[in-house]
């Protein structure tokens, strides 16, 4: 996303939000002119402005970046999710490995029941 695009996505959300930019100043603790330049372009977006930006207009910073809210399961946070998936990979590893084991003691119990074969057979 570039600078013009951040900017237009806080325009629309400060407006979904019914925020005034005088409103939007005041809580940045910026003059309103500032606060007009930052919307217009005129003066550069800061990440730690996009953060305040994003807290005030009860948002995510990904929604002012990108223009949408990445999709999340309910009611889970990132960090849960992160756990959640790390545990089960960790399962399925453990799955994994043991299905090998057992894929190995199978090839060795039809060499061994091969090998009875072909001496019976002799």
């Amino acid at each position: 996303m570039d600078n013009i695009s951040i900017k237009a996505n806080i325009r629309k959300i400060r407006k979904e939000r019914k925020k005034t930019q005088e409103e939007m100043a005041d809580m940045l603790s910026i003059s309103l002119n500032a606060y007009r330049d930052l919307e217009r372009g005129s003066t550069s977006i800061m990440n730690s402005n996009v953060i305040r930006i994003a807290e005030l207009l009860d948002t995510s910073t990904e929604e002012i970046v990108l223009g949408y809210r990445p999709v999340q399961m309910p009611g889970k946070k990132l960090e849960e999710m992160k756990a959640e998936y790390s545990d089960r990979i960790s399962s399925l590893e453990k799955e994994v490995d043991y299905l090998r084991k057992l894929v190995k003691s199978l090839e060795e119990t039809i060499a061994t029941k091969t090998q009875i074969i072909e001496m019976l057979q002799k």
